[in-house]
């Protein structure tokens, strides 16, 4: 009779267990001792994670699903009974740089106003865990009597781009001193102003989000500046 040991000793044993049939396995299962359970069990666990790696797509959804280790032990729960989802999502707001040499695009007296702004207080909402895969940031000129609302937003030009941004959350500086011509992608297949990240950033709820812009010479009159902090959100299903 085969013992569960011998068959994990095998030069074949991924190919012996697929082979048995669920009567087999379970009677081998039942014989052996704890310590070859455990082994059964923590190769299990290997083969899945390999296999999972192979197959993650190449995306923010792929992104978040390598990093389900370093989520809260609660929101992993909420993932596991289905009670939260992961979702695209992307924060976007808009600011008035007119004469600037500077400017703090997330703000604590930030409010939600469609088209100009929809993260409140600098910060995201309870239960809301954030994936940062990649950052858009654009400007452009309003004309007389125009608001945030109303530019046509467009590539950085050279006086912006020779700039520099850092982003901090989680109580501390996830990028600093990055020279903003990452944001030039006119003559390339990215979306205009976007600038993936090699490392994308997990943001977690009711911490503040500060990004942080500073260029050399003021700003031309009735410039605005976008931001859009793209990536994959866990909510509430």
């Amino acid at each position: 009779m085969t013992e569960l040991g011998n068959v994990l000793d095998s030069e074949f044993s991924d190919e012996l267990l697929g082979a048995m049939s669920d009567e087999e396995l379970q009677g081998m299962l039942e014989r052996a001792p704890i310590g070859q359970k455990r082994r059964l069990v923590k190769r299990v666990k290997r083969s899945v994670q390999q296999t999972s790696a192979a197959t993650i797509p190449n995306n923010s959804r792929g992104e978040l699903q390598r990093r389900i280790s370093q989520l809260p032990a609660d929101i992993q729960q909420g993932l596991r009974n289905r009670h939260l989802q992961a979702v695209d999502a992307a924060f976007y707001l808009c600011k008035d740089i007119s004469g600037q040499k500077s400017i703090k695009m997330l703000k604590d007296d930030d409010n939600k106003v469609v088209g100009i702004c929809n993260i409140s207080r600098g910060k995201l909402e309870k239960g809301n865990i954030f994936l940062l895969n990649g950052i858009i940031l654009l400007s452009g000129i309003a004309a007389v009597g125009e608001t945030a609302g109303d530019v046509n937003y467009d590539v950085l030009p050279a006086g912006l781009r020779n700039g520099e941004f850092e982003l901090r959350a989680n109580g501390t500086t996830l990028f600093s001193n990055i020279a903003c011509e990452v944001f030039q992608t006119t003559g390339t297949h990215y979306q205009k102003g976007f600038y993936r990240l090699d490392n994308p950033k997990i943001i977690r709820d009711q911490q503040n989000i500060e990004f942080n812009v500073e260029w050399a010479s003021p700003a031309k009159a009735q410039t605005y500046m976008k931001l859009v902090l793209l990536g994959t959100s866990v909510m509430k299903n």
